[in-house]
């Protein structure tokens, strides 16, 4: 019988089963840091592992370039208006529009391993909301389907955290003193962290990256769920049972992580919601001065608890060097990367931290690319944003408009949040986010199938370009990371039988060319070994590799610190002298340098200090 359009074909089905199985993993699997080339993502040698640990950040580009692949030929099967929806321009901005505004940031990059670790992120975050969207423009009706599969994920991770708050956390302290008791070398700041610290980050890198999750699917889930709840009887106690334990799953597991700006960004979506809903003026006032109660008495609490507003101070610190390095360089930016180096220089706090990123999406882009990466962010948020607005804001939804409303109330909290937070770097987290707004704006009906020759090439062959560019990309960045890891195994050892490897330079000195092969930009390979050397006595060699490090990044503190140390050991003044000065030219707001400069050279200390 020949296929119509109400048939999907087996490659079709095939395609978006496995889509959507990458959608139910990415909370479980995906909440990695992106673009972190100082170090690697785990690399375990049992599949029992992999089974049980999050996978590499950049690993997600690999299965989401290689899904969209599979479905690149919906692009010719659809209308030849298939980009020219609402659904289809949001696609477009996400999909082809992120990762290529994001190449502006390579013209200044300090570092270049930055720059091609935000493309290839941002490239499959968008091969990923190019996915989606050709799954749900062919098949429209799918998108029930896709909504529920977030919830399910969402469920799943909620379990996740809520095992890791009643016993996860004393799995790791008996795990962390097992390591001790066998030897391994584990830090007094890890310890205390292990031992203090109980807030709650499930299957992502940290509280606030679960937070900014959670935030988007939170309505979802509860509404999902109640949708799941009428297919038993009776159908009232089947829904309170539902959306009881649902609601409070979600809910439970955002309390626990402790998330100041979560609270803060759920608390000013409400308002927003009680501002947009009709209701008497009474009311909405009485619902505004309870959100800045709120607001007021969170700001007691955490006073009273001790974290005080230090973290709040820094994101101040953040956007002050932003609106520095976008005055200073308007057009280009300071390149990716730029904002860790330049944040040294400029911040205002003390402190022997520096971010990698402003923690702020419209930021991170303005700081390291110019006007134009920000201007591609906004139409990338504000025009969905602005279209499913008009269908939901002002009025009560109806029966099947409620998974509507719950998601674009969701992406306001979240996008809220991503203004103090690092959302951009977690694939999950960005690759939800884009391809929640292209499903709310998907319609019921299908387009009509054009044969090839009458589809606009151009437009069909974008998926495919775009799925190539994730796959290369992050095969690339994968396999570095995977040379680099070796290196990292003998230069910066974990585990208690790596600790107590013996000398093997010539291991270390055959993995370091092989890492300066696949990278020959990259100075994080040169300072590994540097390290590995100097540990082990090998001054010479040592001295050698962080020169060459300094070659590739001359913009690194650190090093200078240690060429520092070695000059200064071998009664070299002048050159010590000069090492220090560029250490804390580069970083002078770090205590632990400033010591050493009035320690050692206190004549180097600007008069104003």
């Amino acid at each position: 019988m020949k296929k119509t359009a109400e048939q999907p074909g087996i490659m079709e089905k095939l395609a978006g089963g496995l889509l959507l199985a990458l959608t139910f993993l990415m909370p479980l699997k995906f909440g990695t840091l992106a673009v972190m080339p100082e170090a690697t993502g785990l690399y375990p040698g049992d599949l029992f592992s992999w089974a049980i640990i999050s996978w590499p950040a950049h690993s997600f580009g690999l299965f989401s370039g290689g899904l969209l692949l599979l479905l690149a030929p919906a692009a010719f099967r659809c209308g030849r208006e298939l980009f020219s929806t609402p659904a289809g321009r949001t696609a477009l901005l996400w999909g082809v529009g992120l990762p290529a505004v994001s190449l502006i940031g390579w013209i200044n990059a300090a570092t270049f391993d930055y720059a091609l670790g935000e493309t290839a992120h941002l490239a499959g975050i968008g091969a990923y909301v190019l996915a989606v969207y050709l799954m749900l423009a062919r098949r429209p009706e799918w998108r029930a389907v896709y909504w529920g599969v977030l919830a399910g994920g969402m469920l799943c991770l909620a379990a996740s955290g809520l095992y890791q708050y009643f016993w996860g956390f004393r799995e790791t302290r008996e795990f962390l003193e097992y390591q001790m008791e066998s030897g391994a070398a584990v830090s007094a700041h890890m310890q205390l962290k292990i031992a203090s610290d109980t807030r709650v980050f499930a299957t992502f890198v940290s509280c606030n990256a679960l937070a900014g999750y959670l935030l988007i699917l939170m309505p979802l889930t509860v509404v999902m769920a109640d949708r799941w709840a009428h297919r038993f009887e009776p159908v009232k106690p089947s829904r309170i049972i539902f959306c009881g334990i649902s609601g409070a799953m979600v809910s439970g597991t955002f309390l626990l992580a402790r998330s100041r700006g979560s609270y803060l960004a759920l608390v000013m979506a409400a308002a927003l919601l009680v501002l947009a809903l009709p209701m008497r003026r009474l009311y909405r006032m009485i619902l505004i001065l309870l959100a800045v109660l709120i607001v007021a008495g969170g700001a007691v609490y955490i006073k009273a608890a001790g974290r005080g507003f230090a973290s709040m101070e820094e994101r101040v610190s953040y956007l002050n060097t932003s609106a520095r390095m976008l005055a200073e360089k308007p057009l280009a930016g300071y390149g990716w990367g730029g904002f860790f180096y330049r944040h040294m220089q400029l911040k205002t706090t003390d402190s022997d931290e520096s971010a990698h990123d402003p923690h702020n999406l419209v930021a991170s882009f303005a700081a390291q690319t110019g006007v134009a990466g920000p201007a591609v962010v906004l139409a990338a948020i504000l025009y969905p944003m602005f279209l499913i607005g008009r269908r939901v804001l002002g009025r009560k939804p109806e029966e099947g408009e409620w998974p509507l409303f719950a998601l674009f109330w969701g992406e306001v909290a979240f996008f809220l949040h991503a203004m103090m937070e690092i959302n951009l770097q977690i694939p999950a987290t960005m690759a939800v986010a884009g391809a929640g707004l292209v499903s709310a704006l998907i319609t019921e009906e299908r387009p009509e199938t054009s044969p090839v020759p009458a589809v606009r090439l151009g437009g069909a062959a974008l998926p495919v370009l775009a799925a190539l560019a994730a796959l290369w990309l992050n095969f690339r960045w994968i396999d570095a990371e995977l040379k680099f890891d070796r290196l990292l195994s003998y230069a910066r050892p974990m585990s208690a039988e790596d600790q107590k490897r013996p000398p093997h330079f010539a291991a270390v000195a055959r993995l370091l060319r092989e890492n300066d092969a696949a990278k020959p930009y990259s100075p994080f390979p040169w300072e590994a070994a540097g390290d590995y050397y100097l540990r082990f006595g090998d001054v010479p060699a040592a001295e050698h590799c962080y020169r060459e490090a300094l070659k590739r990044s001359e913009c690194r503190p650190a090093i200078y610190r240690r060429l520092f140390e070695i000059e200064y050991a071998r009664g070299d003044r002048e050159a010590a002298r000069k090492s220090l000065k560029r250490m804390y030219e580069l970083f002078p707001t770090n205590p632990r340098y400033r010591e050493l400069v009035e320690r050692h050279f206190p004549e180097l200390l600007a008069p104003s200090r």
